[in-house]
């Protein structure tokens, strides 16, 4: 598994992460063009991504997922709440919107979502089990026995 920040921060928040196979992004905090530049640097393209996993609704998380929806069509996966709290949920296509509980194969990929404490109407993080195991987890403030257990096992 590979997995790169392109940014992180109050000002927008994205992460790529992948294998040979599958690719995608946890969270769309900063403007499509800036995420189109920083996959073009990991010799890829928005149009290489399998989906976007959305941690949370506020806008350093979800900024340039409009955009990168409406051009690429790209499947988005987050809980229910997080898609209805989201500010631009009406304009995402209701063909691109993928809620999901627990979790779901991409591939040959496996992404887990599970809670993490933030002020959000359903925040998670995201386990994701290929080649390796990753876990992803933003705006959490601290560790907890619930969220070291996640942690647990994970090379990234």
């Amino acid at each position: 598994m590979r997995l790169c920040s392109i940014a992180s921060g109050s000002s927008g928040n994205c992460t790529y992460v992948g294998s040979d196979t599958t690719h995608f992004l946890v969270d769309a905090g900063i403007s499509a063009k800036r995420i189109e530049e920083g996959l073009k640097k990991l010799d890829l393209s928005v149009k290489d991504l399998d989906g976007i996993f959305i941690t949370h609704e506020h806008g350093d998380h979800i900024k340039g997922l409009p955009n990168l929806v409406k051009k690429y069509g790209i499947q988005i996966y987050s809980r229910p709440a997080t898609f209805r709290a989201m500010s631009c949920y009406e304009e995402l296509p209701g063909d691109c919107v993928n809620p999901i509980i627990d979790r779901i194969q991409l591939g040959r990929v496996a992404v887990r979502a599970f809670d993490i404490p933030h002020d959000a109407a359903a925040p998670v993080g995201y386990i994701i089990q290929g080649t390796s195991r990753c876990v992803v987890a933003t705006d959490i403030g601290n560790v907890d026995d619930r969220l070291q257990q996640m942690l647990e096992g994970a090379q990234v």
